[in-house]
């Protein structure tokens, strides 16, 4: 579903209940600018995205490309940006 802005500020309740069930895409002058989705599908993303750089990580530890301690440090920053 996509709505412009003005509608989306008119109907926010029903934009709200919609976005509980399928991500909401809202448009600012023609154009996408924010999506409105549920908590539960934004901590589903979020889990898969720590879940991709932990194992980028793993992987560049496993290959040599980075050291015990930037490792940490890499996934330290990664996680606290959020």
């Amino acid at each position: 579903m996509t709505v412009s802005a003005s509608v989306a500020k008119q109907k926010f309740g029903q934009i709200i209940d919609a976005a509980r069930v399928k991500p909401v895409i809202i448009e600012k002058s023609g154009k996408e600018v924010v999506v409105v989705l549920s908590v539960e599908r934004f901590r589903e993303l979020q889990a898969l995205e720590d879940a991709y750089w932990i194992a980028q990580a793993e992987e560049g530890l496993k290959s040599g490309l980075m050291g015990p301690e930037k490792t940490a440090q890499f996934l330290k920053e990664r996680l606290d940006a959020e």
